[in-house]
């Protein structure tokens, strides 16, 4: 940023910058009304298209919101509604159904008391009783004779009911006289079919009397309450084969009995069936075959959604209304800025950090201008320490990449010219120790023999040193990929693989971890070694779960305070034919892998080394701290 930008956007920020603002100001009048002349819909459409879009989709959600709404309401009320008519027509029939149950059994006790009665004076002093004792909807009681040709009323609670015939007086009462007659259940009770009585529903009840040519005849009314279905609709009581119950208190009852519902109440359940202008309710009636069938328009049954669906209505056009009006006020109030706004960060971001950023404005948009400059000059500060920063960590990065190269091939270089001379040696003192076995018996070899042993000692620790150096600059490589593997199986196939003689694992818990498996398994195998060749053949080694990792320990004397930060040092070594890096591959394994090596220097039981910031399974618990012990001796 040059210093003619510094100085501008400093003057900006000063009370003697207001003429700056006011210009700033005519400049966005005269820039607004250009765009209204000339491209208006170019603006809208890149821009403030983007907020009504928006608002837009805020409406649809709040009118598909209501929508949604409305549908539950909807259906909550029809199903509402539905289940009021159900039980409309279930307390209709359940109603018919005590009615019809109650002169029933009055009949029979009618008729029980009749057959104890001596002669025709006191049958009718005993309808007179009956009358009196019986429920309210009981009208007529008649006592029929019927051992002539034609059943004749002998007695009655008519007055001019007495020495007629039953035809004279109902035609509706003679079948159920005639079928009451020829029953030999002296406990049947024949209902006769419905008729109009003085303006209400009647029905005759007809019983025989015991060990007598008679026949009790009962009548009952049904209370007009009970075939009227209120505010809900109609309400008709159907037969078994769908004809009305109460031919004069139904009306088109043809089409009820053409649903599935009356075939579902027939056999004894509640139904509801509907059509395009009806919705109709079925209701067996216990006792009888009868069908009561309520019946209602769907347009008064279920004009109450229709009300909440017009208040939903409403809802809907005022939310887009009112959302059409925040969309004009937001519009004009802050995408124009921001927009504005947006063209200059992409000026920044061009490169061209010296674009001005003031404005005339006080209230967060304002804030946000004077948020960008600031963000606009710390940018310009990081980018000036991001290429400085990307510069070092490239040098860094090459030079690390070169110095890996030369590790490698110093490794290479060494185990190779290590190894050629070593091949020759070796072949010269086995020619060596040929020669000293071919010596006839008097010459003394066994010093000579002795000298050949150290060599063939000194060999081997060359080789052992050869390949703990290409181990640990191999495995000191970083591990680009792992792989989810048991802790346990690992541990036991390094136990195989050393010579583990007299000792003995002992295994705590399992868990499942991430890790290279053949890195693991070297380093374990270190790690055994090490304590079967420091603690002796009769050493018990322990490999247990930590919350964060596992350990490997011995029962050995354990390592001196002094020594255990020197432990995993390159060289370091207690034993005269160790190499001194067995552990120091460990440790470089563990690094590899982000794990943290160190030796627990408050185990008192022997040496405890730790594997710590271990990387676990997704499967398995590394809280779980209840394990079961196991012991394995090879």
């Amino acid at each position: 940023m040059t210093g003619d930008d510094d100085s501008a956007r400093s003057q900006d920020r000063t009370v003697g910058g207001s003429a700056g603002r006011t210009s700033e100001a005519e400049h966005e009048r005269t820039l607004r009304g250009r765009f209204r002349r000339v491209v208006p819909s170019v603006v809208r459409r890149n821009y403030a298209a983007r907020l009504v879009v928006t608002l837009a989709v805020v409406a649809l959600l709040i009118s598909g919101a209501v929508l949604a709404g409305y549908v539950q309401v909807r259906h909550a009320i029809e199903d509402d509604r539905t289940e009021m008519l159900t039980e409309t027509a279930t307390l209709r029939a359940s109603s018919l159904s005590e009615w019809q149950s109650g002169i029933r059994a009055q009949t029979r006790s009618f008729s029980s008391t009749l057959a104890l009665t001596a002669n025709e004076t006191s049958v009718q002093q005993s309808l007179g009783r009956f009358a009196s004792t019986s429920s309210a909807n009981v009208v007529e009681i008649h006592y029929v004779d019927v051992s002539g040709a034609q059943a004749v009323v002998t007695a009655s609670t008519e007055q001019s009911g007495s020495e007629r015939s039953v035809a004279s007086m109902q035609p509706a009462w003679r079948p159920a006289v005639r079928e009451a007659s020829d029953s030999t259940d002296p406990t049947a009770v024949v209902p006769s079919v419905a008729y109009e009585r003085d303006g209400q529903q009647a029905m005759a009840f007809a019983s025989p009397v015991a060990d007598r040519d008679a026949v009790l005849l009962v009548v009952g009314t049904v209370d007009g309450r009970q075939l009227d279905g209120g505010a809900m609709g109609t309400t008709a009581v159907l037969d078994e084969v769908g004809n009305p119950v109460f031919p004069t208190a139904a009306r088109n009852t043809e089409r009820h009995a053409a649903h599935a519902g009356f075939e579902t109440a027939r056999d004894g359940a509640t139904a509801t069936s509907e059509s395009d202008e009806e919705m109709l309710a079925y209701a067996p009636v216990d006792g009888t075959p009868w069908v009561v069938v309520t019946a209602a328009d769907r347009i008064t049954l279920f004009r109450p959604s229709r009300v909440v669906g017009r208040a939903a209505a409403i809802v809907a056009v005022l939310t887009v209304l009112s959302i059409s009006v925040t969309a004009l006020v937001i519009s004009r109030e802050t995408v124009v800025p921001l927009v504005r706004l947006r063209k200059r960060i992409e000026s920044i971001e061009d490169g061209h950090l010296g674009v001005p950023l003031s404005t005339n404005r006080e209230d967060e948009i304002g804030q946000l201008y004077d948020a960008v400059a600031d963000a606009r000059d710390a940018l310009g500060e990081q980018i000036r320490q991001a290429h400085e920063a990307r510069e070092m960590a490239e040098q860094s990065k090459q030079e690390l990449k070169r110095q890996n190269s030369r590790l490698d091939q110093f490794a290479s270089t060494l185990s190779h010219d290590l190894r050629n001379p070593l091949t020759v040696a070796r072949g010269h003192l086995e020619l060596l120790s040929a020669q000293l076995a071919a010596l006839d018996e008097e010459t003394d070899t066994a010093e000579l023999q002795t000298h050949v042993e150290k060599v063939e000692v000194s060999h081997d620790r060359i080789e052992s040193i050869i390949d703990d150096v290409l181990t640990l600059t191999r495995e000191g490589e970083s591990i680009e990929q792992t792989e989810e593997i048991s802790l346990d199986a690992v541990v036991r196939d390094a136990w195989t693989n050393v010579d583990s003689k007299g000792a003995t694992l002992e295994i705590s818990g399992n868990r499942s971890i991430r890790a290279d498996r053949s890195r693991l398994l070297r380093g374990l195998e270190n790690l055994f070694r090490n304590a079967i060749d420091h603690v002796g053949e009769d050493v018990t080694v322990t490999v247990g779960l930590l919350s964060d990792g596992f350990y490997v320990a011995d029962d050995g004397p354990g390592i001196p305070e002094s020594e255990v930060d020197d432990i995993f040092e390159y060289g370091h070594t207690t034993s005269e034919d160790g190499t001194g890096l067995g552990l120091s591959i460990v440790k470089t394994i563990a690094e590899a892998h982000g794990w943290r090596l160190y030796v627990d220097s408050t185990y008192e039981d022997g040496a405890m080394f730790v594997f710590s910031d271990v990387t676990s399974g997704d499967e398995l618990d590394w809280s779980d701290s209840e394990f079961e012990w196991v012991d394995v001796e090879d």
